[in-house]
């Protein structure tokens, strides 16, 4: 008893720090991954690719998809975001996923001036490589502007020819349902955890 009355508070704290051990643990390493629910359809499209092949939503069904929308001429978000998803590229490519369960699709807000070679500058000035991921373009911005609305990526275009978007990384499951959107602008988002996001799809 006297121990007890000693130690009680020394006591106290290992219980405390044994409770939140345990909820930690429960939280983070035993709790099964949460499955990402269906939040709509994704819109259906065909373009074409920077070597001239056409790609379309059902051409890719059966993988795992990530959707961005940019544009080359881009003055702040598109370039580190393209250059993240170089990098997960680089992590499914590691875990033997690139191409055969998971493919990362960009598509250009700017058909006009982002032509295949402009296209192909931009993206291997970022790492990014073109095995399991097309770099597409539209027939004119109009249409492309739709089609991101329709995806839930807000844009504008701008009297000077820009476009303020929304930096918006869509999951698309393999049936072709858009499963999650993620914030490109987080400052603390990495390719780990958007690839962690995507297995959950697979």
């Amino acid at each position: 008893m006297a121990f007890l009355k000693k130690h009680s508070f020394k006591l106290a704290v290992l219980a405390l720090c044994a409770a939140m051990g345990i909820y930690l643990f429960m939280t983070y390493v035993a709790k099964p991954n949460e499955p990402l629910e269906v939040l709509q359809a994704a819109p259906a499209f065909q373009m074409k690719d920077i070597d001239g092949n056409s790609v379309s939503l059902e051409s890719t069904n059966g993988k795992a998809r990530i959707v961005y929308f940019y544009f080359a001429n881009c003055p702040d978000v598109c370039p580190p975001t393209t250059f993240l998803l170089s990098e997960v590229q680089d992590k499914l490519r590691e875990q033997n996923k690139l191409g055969s369960k998971a493919e990362l699709i960009s598509i250009t807000f700017d058909p006009e001036r982002d032509t295949p070679e402009a296209i192909r500058d931009f993206a291997q000035r970022l790492d990014a490589e073109f095995d399991g991921w097309h770099f597409l373009r539209g027939d004119n911005w109009e249409s492309t502007l739709q089609l991101a609305k329709d995806f839930g990526v807000a844009v504008v275009k701008e009297k000077d020819g820009s476009f303020t978007h929304m930096n918006v990384i869509t999951l698309v499951d393999q049936e072709g349902q858009i499963r999650k959107w993620i914030n490109g602008s987080q400052e603390d988002l990495t390719a780990d955890q958007i690839v962690t996001e995507l297995n959950k799809l697979l």
